[in-house]
């Protein structure tokens, strides 16, 4: 990677800038109390890991923002359905479904420690700064209430774009949009397959990061938390 050449950098969200501060399982569990209902965290994770890979891409073709909405609850919908249709369906699903969609939109997510500093590093820099994520139009909710949404150049997001990692088109589509050629950019994103693997296929310098050291047998370019991406950028 010639770092004098790299003129953008892309981003995965979810687990990357980004993550589920009381985890999956947990962040389910609590709203389903309200409707007199405690599910075992581990039991919606487990059914959530069934049913979210399975699920069809989160990506449509409509350009019309009031159809895109309810089509990405509805995907949603059908998602979080299927995971208490394995461990015990109740009568006020619907009601608790609507507040679940809504703390995904707020309270769900914490910030790295590290992400602002870095995003505003990369802006100093003059990096051209892009969202590249499977990720529904809340994305922009989220950035806004981690004060983030300003440092972002573009998002090119799977639901609005009508495509979804790993195809490669979603990758192509951003750098089109921001007049970038693959060579000249570096995409971070924290799963191999997604965010390594596939924009690496098409010329893109990828950088996987591993911020749990879960993949220590690969031998790849990895990083452990965004930190490190300045110290490779120098």
């Amino acid at each position: 990677m010639e770092n004098k050449n790299i003129k953008a950098i892309f981003f995965d969200a979810a687990d990357t800038l980004f993550y589920i501060k009381d985890g999956l399982g947990n962040t389910y569990a609590e709203p389903a109390k309200k409707y007199g209902v405690n599910p075992d965290p581990d039991d919606l994770k487990k059914a959530f890991s069934k049913h979210f890979p399975s699920a069809p891409p989160l990506a449509f073709e409509t350009k019309n923002n009031e159809e895109l909405k309810v089509l990405e609850k509805a995907w949603w919908y059908n998602v979080v359905h299927n995971v208490y249709s394995d461990i015990g369906m109740f009568e006020e699903f619907d009601d608790y479904f609507d507040d679940l969609f809504e703390t995904f939109r707020t309270t769900a997510w914490k910030i790295y420690p590290e992400t602002k500093d870095v995003l505003s590093e990369l802006k100093s820099r003059e990096y051209k700064i892009v969202v590249v994520s499977n990720f529904d139009s809340r994305i922009y909710d989220v950035c806004r209430g981690m004060d983030i949404l300003g440092q972002f150049d573009d998002f090119v997001i799977s639901s609005e774009s009508g495509y979804a990692k790993p195809s490669v088109e979603i990758f192509q589509l951003a750098l089109k949009r921001n007049g970038i050629i693959a060579t000249d950019c570096v995409h971070i994103g924290d799963n191999y397959m997604n965010d390594y693997i596939c924009p690496n296929s098409i010329g893109m310098n990828t950088i996987f990061l591993d911020r749990d050291n879960e993949h220590p047998d690969k031998d790849i370019h990895k990083i452990k938390d965004l930190n490190e991406l300045l110290k490779i950028l120098n």
